[in-house]
């Protein structure tokens, strides 16, 4: 095994002295391989400081000089921002500007001065330490310069969404750089851009991310930052139920229209009626309460209550005369929320005016495509299990008095054994809702994603390498696992729901176990292990190659999904056809991809193919077959066979190969 740094640093102090030679046995191995990493430079201040009587002032200085700020770069030379290959390449220029090219040369078209800020972005998304904090305070003033002529005058020739793209990567560095920065003659101004950058945003999405980043920023604790953030706040969420459209003039009247499922729909109405709802007549369904309240005066409530479910939850969505749409029954997996999404109407206006409020079995998962389909609409739904009819007669009275959500939250949330406690999730659920809401499609959550990436300016290559073995700059039990965690939720979610995947793990026996460091020609992307759990019964313990921590969650999932299924056939712990398993293993993946709606899923499943050596697929085939299904969402036998009877022979015959369905080996 290779000596660290840090096991040389204790070598070094054995005999209770650190000499100039020992030091310099340090900053060999720190910079051997031409960089220095921020891990390794951890190693190096953690010697300095736990052997800081021991080292001679020789060997001390010898150590500093390797974490001393980066000068600036001499006319025509570079930075390297990441001298590793875990992010694409790019290089500040001594100007103080992005660029992909290593002899600094600056970017010759606006397609490329682009691509270099959106790798800057990319780059201070991922990074663990601030890549801008280091650097003199005349270079970063440069790179803000640069930012704000970018922003203030941005390069003509890109379409509207690289135009996009380009200002949500300044935007990210932007706020990376402000975080980087202490002298209060440079925040300020970046500051002010900053703020201006939000309130000039046009596109919803975009404005939401750079809000909640910012108010969740270091920089914005305190001070002037804190008290932007604070005013920007109400263009990431609106504080209270939309009742400026509601009771425009002089409107006093709230109508709803509630979907409930047939099981619940009688219990509902007499909850109503014993509230002292009435019933405007016999069988009618409709009901109706007056609430009077000091200082507002009367507010008058009219629900519309009926069977529903389905695909046609929202089918009143664009009626002007109805203000709140519910709905109280069974999620269907979510499907009920999804169908009734892609068959709704769209709306000029995204929703603008309206609530829409769902009581099922974990909605939370539909935020996003509430999000993406109507921007503007308020959304309040579950975020685990429900077990509860909604109290519309509480929420009502609280309305009548024109509370903020600050006040209907926890009221949903109450304990007093009607609801569940802390189950829903309402437009002010600020951390909760961004954990779940993937506005750029990216499979990362936007509570992690601060560059909001739709990677306009080089889709291809940047997909194509999610599924290339990339050599990262930290040892793998150092890099972060969230990824692994959600893919492993994902293969025991999709598992209850398909009919081959079901037998082996109905409940829930995929444990995610971090990443592994691949020995030499390695190629195995994800590995799965079978043991005794601690209660006794079996579980999986999967862990993922640490080449791949570059990989997006949503291209991981799916390549998660995909696996399992190879290994329970390599392992004999479960047994189909060989061919039936490689087709279910591709709908496996497919399905994975399908959950999220991502806008480059093509991408994605063609470099999956590649990587996999598979023969060609028609993922709309696919698709059909998903969309179609209602029981075994994530795969059947039955939707093998379908697919099956489409290939040609051609396909057949390359299936029955053993390296096909195999992954390359890259390594």
């Amino acid at each position: 095994m290779p000596t660290s740094i840090r096991r040389l640093a204790t070598n070094a102090a054995a005999d209770r002295v650190i000499t100039k030679e020992e030091a310099q046995t340090l900053v060999s191995k720190a910079t051997s391989d031409g960089k220095v990493t921020s891990y390794e430079k951890a190693q190096l201040r953690e010697a300095l400081t736990k052997y800081k009587d021991l080292f001679s002032a020789d060997a001390k200085k010898a150590v500093e000089e390797v974490l001393a700020p980066r000068p600036p770069p001499p006319p025509g030379q570079v930075i390297p921002l990441d001298p590793t290959p875990s992010q694409r390449p790019v290089f500040l220029a001594a100007d103080g500007s992005f660029t992909v090219n290593t002899n600094g040369a600056p970017p010759r078209t606006a397609l490329e001065k682009g691509d270099a800020l959106f790798r800057a972005g990319e780059l201070v998304d991922n990074a663990r330490d601030n890549v801008f904090a280091g650097l003199p305070k005349d270079t970063r003033g440069k790179v803000f310069d640069n930012l704000k002529a970018t922003l203030d005058s941005p390069p003509a020739g890109l379409d509207a969404k690289q135009a996009l793209q380009l200002r949500a990567s300044a935007g990210a560095v932007l706020l990376h750089l402000m975080e980087g920065t202490k002298e209060p003659e440079l925040l300020a101004p970046m500051l002010k851009q900053y703020e201006g950058l939000v309130k000039g945003e046009k596109d919803k999405r975009l404005q939401e991310n750079l809000v909640f980043h910012l108010s969740n920023s270091p920089v914005a604790k305190s001070g002037e930052a804190k008290a932007v953030a604070d005013a920007l706040l109400p263009a990431l969420t609106p504080l209270k139920p939309p009742y400026e459209k509601w009771f425009a003039n002089g409107n006093t009247t709230v109508k709803m229209d509630w979907q409930v499922g047939d099981e619940f729909l009688s219990g509902f109405q007499r909850m109503l009626s014993n509230k002292g709802w009435k019933e405007t007549s016999a069988g009618s369904g409709v009901y109706t309460k007056t609430f009077n309240e000091p200082g507002v005066g009367e507010t008058k409530f009219e629900i519309r209550t009926r069977l529903g479910g389905g695909s046609r939850l929202l089918d009143k969505i664009n009626d002007p005369g109805v203000h709140i749409i519910g709905y109280d029954g069974h999620s269907n997996w979510g499907k009920n929320q999804v169908s009734s999404l892609k068959g709704a109407p769209s709306l000029p206006d995204g929703g603008d005016g309206k609530l829409y409020f769902s009581n099922l079995c974990v909605g939370k998962s539909q935020i996003d495509a509430f999000k993406e389909k109507y921007p503007n609409l308020q959304v309040s739904t579950t975020y685990g299990s429900s077990s509860v009819d909604t109290d519309i007669d509480g929420m009502a009275k609280l309305m009548s008095k024109r509370a903020g959500w600050d006040q209907i939250t926890p009221f949903l949330d109450r304990s007093d054994g009607h609801w569940d406690r802390n189950n829903f999730v309402t437009p002010v659920s600020t951390m909760v809702r961004e954990k779940v809401l993937d506005r750029d499609n990216d499979g990362q959550a936007d509570y992690l994603d601060k560059h909001f990436n739709v990677s306009t300016f080089n889709v291809a290559a940047d997909t194509q390498r999610e599924f290339r073995p990339v050599k990262q700059d930290r040892p793998a039990e150092l890099l972060d696992g969230t990824k692994i965690l959600i893919s492993a939720q994902v293969i025991n979610t999709v598992s209850e729901f398909s009919g081959i995947l079901k037998s082996v793990n109905e409940h829930s026996r995929v444990v995610p176990n971090g990443w592994f460091e691949p020995k030499a020609g390695e190629a195995e992307v994800v590995k799965f292990e079978k043991v005794k759990g601690a209660d006794g019964n079996p579980e999986y313990r999967m862990q993922v190659n640490a080449r791949y921590s570059h990989m997006s969650e949503e291209g991981l999932r799916a390549t998660a999904a995909y696996e399992f299924n190879r290994w329970l056939q390599s392992s004999g712990e479960q047994r189909m056809d060989p061919v039936d398993r490689k087709i279910a293993s591709v709908i496996s993946f497919a399905q994975s991809l399908d959950i999220d709606d991502s806008w480059r899923d093509d991408e994605v499943f063609e470099n999956f193919l590649s990587r996999y050596n598979l023969p060609k697929f028609s993922r709309q085939d696919i698709q059909t077959l998903l969309d179609a299904e209602h029981h075994d969402y994530a795969g059947s036998q039955a939707m093998v066979d379908s697919l099956k009877a489409k290939l040609s022979p051609a396909v057949l015959a390359e299936l029955k190969k053993a390296e096909v369905g195999e992954p390359v080996r890259y390594l």
